[in-house]
């Protein structure tokens, strides 16, 4: 039930773009999950919500490509009005990298209104090393 209420407050300020959107709570799936469609009804109208979650295996200017935890991989289409942040901060999606953890959030099917990318914290050591090369080298 929780899930379902905050499913229906991301809906909601998605359906009304406000910088509010980014602060709302996620829901909360179960441990282990990589994908999940929840239907609400906002406005007497009803929605879908598809959630998806995994290791980012491609990134284009106009998708991303996630490899769930089962090993499918989904292609999620992206736009410039997909929001995304990269570790907690506002980012574009030219700056998600490949093996970053990224979740997504689609309404009825149409492209990710939202990306939420964390760094697994190996991949962010090999980065913070590559970028201490390029500043001593």
């Amino acid at each position: 039930m929780k899930s379902l209420i905050a499913a229906a407050f991301v809906l909601a300020a998605l359906l009304v773009p406000s910088a509010e959107a980014v602060r709302l709570p996620k829901p909360s799936l179960p441990p282990g999950w990589s994908h999940a469609e929840v239907n609400v009804v906002i406005r007497r109208v009803p929605h879908t919500l598809t959630y998806d979650r995994g290791r980012v295996a491609a990134v284009t200017a106009s998708s991303l490509t996630l490899r769930e935890r089962d090993g499918s991989l989904w292609t999620i289409p992206v736009t410039e009005s997909t929001i995304v942040k990269i570790a907690g901060q506002p980012a574009s999606i030219a700056q998600i990298r490949r093996f970053e953890n990224a979740t997504t959030v689609r309404v009825d099917g149409g492209p990710a209104a939202t990306v939420t990318v964390q760094i697994p914290p190996g991949l962010a050591a090999v980065i913070q090393r590559q970028a201490n090369k390029g500043t001593t080298g």
